[in-house]
């Protein structure tokens, strides 16, 4: 009888009772495993323990280092909900192991997350703390250069359909005009109300009564909305974004700052998609300074020129590295454009095409391409679990590239220490032998000749 080339995989393997260990399934290297070591979970339960009540009725809450790690989940691996993030965690050892869950415990539901989420961390300290301790560290390892600060926003769209901006805003009839107001004509037509046209004066009520319109049903009508006369039910944070080109959505805006050096994030910033950008700039520097950045120089785009940028900015101490509009001609925008035409300006604006706009790429890939709350407390929320992963993933890389990790298996770095400890010796033994050998004196022949 002729043997067979292979063997078959009945599964009758896979319904057999073994007796395994999680912690052993997950190798010493695994990313989580190494993010575990790197983050002092007690303080995460210290900063988040005032938001749970002690001695309450009902079975105890989950533990918030649970909570946090899974957004950290979710922002490594970037996925799209906590949903998903908990489906595949199902079967996905490494995360349970982070979790600090077994083969066989089942996981927390999704609602208590986004309880967490929306309702008991939305006014907390906890991802702000996590985000700083992070950065601190990258600090120690010697990732931030601490002098340049580039910083740059986008559009993150949010969890709101147009459908919601059927509440419009109408005037209210009133009999008579209050005063001399300056109306401002939406003269680049885009309906975003953002006040782009000229400024003209006129005779207007100085602060018209608005009230809500009724809701209506059915199809939505055809015409223009505009953030001045609409606001979303769902969010009303989220602001209404019409670019040519590009569909109709409501948005909310992002800024980061980042370090050059290894692009580092060092601040984020959620706000509503009004106004100019660089209203957010003495923010994002004073939270920068805060984490220990000098912020010396402050690298932007053109949409954060203005003469009022630029006085903040010089009232900081930080010298402005941004590009002033073509058509600027006061004496900041022409300080600016000198200063843009040095070494230094031009490599600061290098800097912010590759580092600036690479950061806001890598923040989308990693959870932040979408709003999944409503508001832009919890979208800060969300920007800072997304820029904490990426600033993980900064002290992973860096760990690597030393050769060496604080996540490896303690028993195995002891066991190599041993070995080369045994080695060396071995070797300063042979060589002190080679070395009596060599001082020893020859044996003289004794005999005499006949």
């Amino acid at each position: 009888m002729a043997h067979a080339a292979f063997s078959v995989r009945s599964g009758e393997q896979t319904r057999q009772v073994q007796m395994v260990c999680l912690d052993d399934l997950v190798p010493a290297d695994d990313d989580l495993r190494r993010i575990e070591r790197l983050i002092d979970w007690e303080q995460v339960r210290r900063t988040a323990a005032p938001f749970y009540r002690p001695g309450g009725a009902g079975r105890p809450g989950l533990d918030p280092a649970v909570l946090v790690k899974l957004a950290l989940v979710l922002a490594w691996r970037g996925m799209p909900s906590m949903r998903q993030t908990l489906r595949v965690a199902a079967t996905d050892v490494s995360i349970r192991r982070f979790l600090g869950f077994g083969l066989t415990e089942r996981l927390p539901d999704h609602s208590t997350f986004s309880h967490a989420q929306t309702k008991r961390f939305a006014d907390s300290a906890v991802f702000e703390q996590l985000f700083t301790a992070v950065l601190r560290q990258c600090t120690q390892a010697g990732l931030v250069g601490g002098r340049r600060l580039l910083v740059d926003g986008t559009h993150i769209e949010a969890d709101a359909a147009l459908k919601s901006l059927r509440a419009e805003l109408s005037l209210v009839e009133s009999g008579g005009l209050h005063g001399v107001g300056v109306s401002v004509v939406d003269g680049d037509g885009d309906g975003d109300g953002d006040g782009d046209g000229e400024m003209v004066a006129d005779v207007a009520p100085a602060r018209p009564a608005l009230t809500l319109a009724e809701p209506r049903s059915g199809p939505t009508p055809k015409r223009t909305a505009s953030n001045a006369t609409a606001v979303s039910r769902t969010d009303p944070d989220g602001k209404l974004r019409h670019k040519p080109g590009h569909r109709k959505h409501l948005v909310h805006r992002g800024q980061v700052a980042v370090d050059p050096k290894r692009r580092v994030i060092v601040a984020v910033e959620a706000e509503r998609a009004t106004g100019s950008e660089a209203d957010a700039l003495q923010t994002l520097v004073r939270r920068a300074r805060f984490a220990g950045h000098s912020a010396a120089e402050v690298v932007a785009d053109a949409g954060y020129a203005s003469q009022e940028s630029y006085r903040v900015l010089d009232a900081l101490g930080a010298n402005a590295l941004i590009p002033p509009q073509p058509g600027a001609k006061h004496a900041a925008a022409e300080a600016a454009r000198a200063r843009m035409r040095t070494a230094i300006g031009r490599d600061a604006a290098l800097d912010r095409q590759a580092h600036a706009e690479g950061a806001i790429s890598e923040l989308k890939r990693h959870g932040a391409g979408r709003a999944r709350c409503r508001g832009t407390r919890r979208l800060q929320l969300q920007l800072l679990a997304a820029a904490t992963a990426i600033n993980l993933k900064r002290l992973l890389s860096a760990q690597d590239a030393l050769g060496h990790t604080q996540s490896s298996d303690p028993a195995a770095r002891w066991r190599t220490i041993g070995w080369l400890t045994h080695l060396l010796a071995r070797c300063l033994t042979e060589i002190d032998r080679c070395e009596n050998d060599t001082n020893r004196p020859a044996a003289t022949d004794s005999s005499t000749g006949s």
